[in-house]
């Protein structure tokens, strides 16, 4: 559920101002109403109160707000104390580097609230766990936790349950004393996440009884889960909690997590104009807020740099290494950290970012495909299986979006070594013809509604992939492309978002389609994305879990192939014909068709949740026959005579996308069967430009498990 009014609480003015620059890029994408609000008299007055003094600007009662708390000093970090942990850029998905707090947004947004109160969080964690399971009461106060260890539960707060009804809260308990206060239960804790929900008569109560202790004279520091959790166990207000099997935080606590999580620990380069080709970097290297007028920029192995520009003017460098922590070893101190930023000009800072680059994966289609097309999911709904893959370890499609000065946009294809500049609106609005190749980078500029008055942009696109091969590429270019236009705007660049725009941009080129390509490739993993029959298609995403989704990589690992037949397929014409072909509808044999596509993907994804791949092969095996009976052309005679080779070798085998070309997934019946192909068909090539492309599936990288 979308948030009406999302407050960020600072530390003190300063701070808050600082995080208000920030929200002026990505405040519009979370919620109509975005502000970060400072605990007040420049003192910190701990949770608890800087919870109800940002209360004291909304109204719980009439709109769904979320309070995260975010008044630290990010000494740990230093890369990006002057923006704050909140902002540190994290994968999430749809290949956008978004900040820290909008995952935490978009995955609150997926736990079922009521409609008014007052959801808190932290700033600087993003929880990951099973959202569906969890329930909110409308009054009262619930908390959210999960099953973890005795040891986990000594670095956090812990719930004592009687049921779902809380009946003690532990600071950070030693594994004895959490013992002799009943908080373990079979060995294991109810280990808080940070997350509580409070109902808006609660609110209003919470914000008339300690509001007194916000007056310019009082000195109180009050917090959330201490104070204000022991009047609830006193009787303040109902108090229980929902508890999850397991929990994953995203959490950037250091220099060193920021280098392994983000940089897989080579190297992190964000939020500098200095290009990366005036930097020599020795390894294990953070550099972050570069400015070009540094100039050429040499590091040694384990070295780090930050800049800060000086609302006075001028930039100061600092300089320090990986395994500094700025905390415990008076580096803070010794760089005056505090001082600098007191006089950083953050929104300088931030100009240093004005682009945003995006990469995404290629998808397979494994089972359900075709019910995603209008007029079929109208009509019926849609049920699609597909995984998002990579090819040679690398996402092959991406756009970069940089805002320029000059009231133009610049467009480079690297792939096609094409470049364009477009210079007027009616080159943008009017009717695209669809031998342009810049027709899709107009079709999304008109769909994300850009104007001149905005500023110029210059545009970089890349496909890294065989035309025409059937990997759902050209929507997911878009999708890339839409996704980078919307963060460079400070737009909505939400999955959901993306998702709905790319549709509207393949109308705008008149080249129709349905809706699993964007959501394939958006979603990382395996899911089943679904629809239910409407003129307005909202697609629901259902990701294999973690276990059966590696459990699934280890197999295809073993047994799939991705082959290249090097014939350029034309979906657009198969797709016409099965559109033609279900309208007509004869003796309802197409009706039937969609329902057992339908049916299809829905028993793939079950066999993979249970770990049965003979059944999945078979499911897509079927896939294969349906596609080929709605339309004989998603298939050739080459295409038969290359799997009828195969023979006992493979036990599933179709071509990807709408068929007719592109490539071919190959499930071998064995690890050697899976050799014996891959040297069967580079041996006697049945197809001229036919060859393997090693390929895996793209997951979303986590934090640590919990």
């Amino acid at each position: 559920m979308k948030f009406d009014n999302v407050i960020l609480t600072a530390s003190n003015a300063r701070q808050a101002k600082g995080y208000g620059e920030v929200l002026k890029r990505i405040g519009a994408s979370l919620a109509p109403r975005c502000s970060a609000v400072p605990d007040p008299g420049g003192r910190r007055v701990g949770s608890l109160l800087a919870t109800v003094n940002a209360l004291k600007g909304c109204n719980p009662k009439r709109e769904l707000v979320l309070v995260c708390h975010s008044g630290g000093d990010s000494k740990r970090l230093p890369s990006y104390a002057a923006v704050g942990k909140a902002f540190v850029p994290v994968p999430c998905e749809g290949g956008a580097r978004h900040t820290l707090l909008e995952r935490i947004v978009r995955n609150m947004e997926r736990l079922k609230l009521p409609r008014r109160g007052v959801l808190v969080v932290c700033g600087d964690v993003a929880p990951e766990f099973d959202f569906s399971k969890c329930t909110f009461a409308p009054e009262g106060v619930t908390g959210v936790a999960f099953r973890g260890t005795p040891e986990q539960g000594s670095r956090h707060g812990v719930y004592v349950l009687d049921g779902r009804r809380v009946t003690g809260f532990l600071q950070k308990p030693s594994p004895d004393a959490a013992r002799k206060a009943g908080a373990i239960v079979r060995g294991k804790e109810f280990v808080d996440t940070g997350i509580m929900w409070i109902g808006p008569r609660t609110a209003a109560r919470m914000v008339e009884r300690y509001s007194r202790f916000l007056g310019a004279r009082s000195t109180a520091s009050l917090d959330l889960y201490s104070d204000f959790t022991a009047d609830l166990l006193a009787g303040l207000a109902p108090f229980e909690a929902n508890v999850a099997e397991r929990c994953d935080f995203f959490h950037v606590g250091s220099t060193a997590e920021l280098l392994e999580k983000l940089g897989r620990g080579r190297e992190w380069v964000d939020a500098c104009s200095l290009p990366r080709s005036m930097m020599k970097l020795g390894g294990r290297n953070v550099v972050t807020f570069m400015p070009k007028e540094h100039g050429p920029l040499e590091l040694a192995e384990g070295e780090c740099i930050t800049g800060v520009k000086l609302v006075s003017g001028g930039w100061k460098y600092v300089k320090y290494r990986v395994e500094d922590s700025f905390k415990t070893d008076g580096l803070w101190e010794k760089f005056k950290m505090g001082s600098l930023m007191e006089r950083a000009d953050r929104r300088a800072m931030l100009r240093l970012s004005d682009e945003a680059s995006v990469s995404l994966p290629l998808r397979i289609d494994l089972a359900g495909g075709w019910s995603d097309t209008p007029p079929i999911c109208n009509d019926m709904g849609g049920a699609v299986l597909n995984a998002a893959v990579t090819l040679f370890g690398a996402e092959p499609v991406s756009a970069r979006v940089r805002r320029i000065a000059a009231r133009e946009v610049r467009v480079h294809s690297v792939d096609l070594r094409r470049h364009a500049v477009i210079a007027s609106r009616s080159a943008i609005y009017s009717k695209k013809d669809p031998h342009d190749w810049c027709a899709l980078v107009k079709s999304a500029l008109a769909v994300s509604k850009y104007e001149f008055s905005e500023g110029g942009l210059d545009i970089s696109i890349k496909a890294d992939v065989p035309k025409g091969s059937g990997m759902g590429t050209s929507s997911l270019l878009g999708a890339a492309l839409l996704s980078a236009l919307a963060q460079a705007r400070g737009r909505d660049a939400s999955v959901d978002a993306i998702g709905a725009a790319v549709l509207d941009l393949e109308r705008e080129m008149g080249t129709g389609g349905g809706w699993q390509d964007q959501f394939g490739g958006l979603v990382p993993g395996v899911k089943l994305v679904t629809s239910s029959p409407g003129k307005v298609q909202r697609p629901r995403v259902r990701r294999l879990d973690a276990k059966s989704e590696a459990r699934f990589a280890k197999w295809l690992g073993e047994r799939g192939l991705l082959y290249f037949t090097g014939q350029k397929r034309m979906a657009r014409n198969i797709l016409r014909g099965v559109v033609d072909f279900y309208r007509d509808n004869p003796c309802s044999v197409a009706v039937d068709a969609v329902r057992e596509l339908k049916k299809g993907a829905h028993a793939a994804f079950a066999a993979l949740e249970r770990g049965d791949f003979d059944a999945f092969a078979e499911a897509v095996n079927g896939y294969w026959r349906l596609k080929k009976a709605l339309d004989p052309g998603s298939t050739s005679a080459t295409v038969e005579a290359v799997i009828s080779r195969l023979g006992n070798m493979a036990s599933a085998a179709l071509l990807c996308g709408a068929g007719g070309g592109g490539f071919m997934f190959i499930v071998a019946r064995s690890p050697e069967m899976r050799l014996k192909i891959r040297r069967f068909l580079e041996a006697r090539p049945i197809f001229s430009g036919g060859r393997f492309f090693d390929f895996g599936l793209k997951t979303l990288p986590l934090g640590g498990d919990s």
